[in-house]
């Protein structure tokens, strides 16, 4: 009897599909096995973006990141999400999650950050992780592990062209340029709207800097929306890219449709600076607002949290007026910070010209 079970156990396995599984192994999660002797290459364990949430943390992402550098993880969208929404991927890429699922149907930004995410592999469909995060030391989420220099980026948007419209004839544009990465690194600005001209817009020069800790794993996305009667923003167009493919001086940068498709002719024009944080500016002025960032997080947070407690104490109103302060001098250094950039970009244009007529 019991060899006739075991005899019906191995019909039910399809010899030709059993041969071609090679590679890996699907067996449930286990944390006690990361790090040690029993957690083996062939394992893959699969995770809903729920339980990758919670590893993917400040606290335990290290520990996710242990375990992926050993064997593979597959990340999927939870079941819940009827509509084919996505989820946030960049927190399971930066703790090493090999398979990162998306719904491919929905033109989100998720999407869009994945797409060029494999701009870094040719669109191979394989990229290789940085050497970073192969060591030891490294997380993900403490900027003081990551071995790497940090950067600063210049940017200033000048004008498009050919910009799509929004079911009106005449559409007045705006872009969002932003940065997208580890939560220390993300960081959002915006031109000005002009009025009725998406054929041709020119935009006052104004300087985003943007400080970046961990290039190897960052983003640089332009979104380009046109507001409506309402001043409500539309979304026309965006161009998203990794950090580590930009180039400098002035660049054409084509624009695409929510589905990362091209459209034709339209595109901005930048000019792009990408220079040593810490090199190009005054080390004590980089360092002080550095920490009156890290401060102005710290302050947010509290705030929030006891906000949602509704908590309206004494230590409430000090946390409040202290938030408020520490973001008023963190503006007052970034003009100053911003002001002395310009002016060395001036000084050394003017240096640049002087030695051309020299020659």
């Amino acid at each position: 009897m019991q060899e006739e079970k075991q005899m019906e156990r191995r019909k039910k396995i399809a010899v030709e599909l059993s041969d071609l599984v090679v590679y890996c192994r699907p067996v449930p999660f286990s944390e006690d096995k990361i790090g040690t002797e029993r957690a083996c290459y062939r394992d893959m364990s699969s995770f809903p973006e729920t339980k990758a949430e919670k590893l993917a943390t400040h606290a335990r992402g290290k520990r996710f990141l242990q375990y992926n550098r050993r064997q593979l993880s597959r990340v999927y969208p939870k079941g819940q999400r009827l509509d084919s929404s996505n989820y946030d991927p960049l927190p399971m890429w930066l703790c090493g999650s090999q398979l990162v699922a998306l719904n491919f149907q929905t033109p989100d930004k998720p999407m869009q950050l994945n797409q060029a995410l494999f701009m870094l592999g040719g669109g191979s469909g394989y990229v290789l992780q940085p050497d970073i995060m192969r060591e030891d030391l490294f997380d993900p989420f403490d900027k003081n592990t990551l071995l790497v220099e940090p950067i600063t980026i210049q940017l200033q948007v000048l004008g498009a062209r050919h910009l799509p419209k929004n079911g009106r004839s005449i559409v007045c544009p705006f872009v969002e340029v932003e940065i997208c990465g580890t939560d220390y690194d993300n960081c959002k600005c915006k031109t000005d709207v002009v009025a009725d001209n998406g054929l041709n817009p020119v935009w006052v020069q104004k300087q985003f800097v943007f400080d970046i800790h961990n290039p190897t794993f960052s983003f640089l996305r332009f979104t380009v929306f046109e507001e409506d009667m309402f001043s409500d923003p539309n979304f026309l167009a965006h161009a998203t890219y990794p950090v580590r493919l930009l180039r400098t001086g002035y660049r054409s940068v084509p624009l695409k449709n929510s589905y990362n498709e091209e459209l034709e002719l339209a595109a901005l024009l930048v000019h792009i600076e990408i220079v040593n944080a810490k090199e190009e500016d005054d080390d004590n002025l980089y360092t002080s607002i550095q920490r009156l960032r890290d401060r102005t997080s710290e302050l947010t947070t509290k705030v929030s949290l006891m906000e949602r407690s509704g908590s309206a104490d004494m230590s409430y109103q000090q946390s409040v007026e202290e938030l408020r302060a520490t973001q008023d001098q963190l503006s007052e250094l970034v003009e100053a910070r911003n002001l002395r950039l310009m002016e060395k970009k001036k000084k050394g244009k003017l240096r640049q010209q002087v030695a051309a007529k020299r020659s």
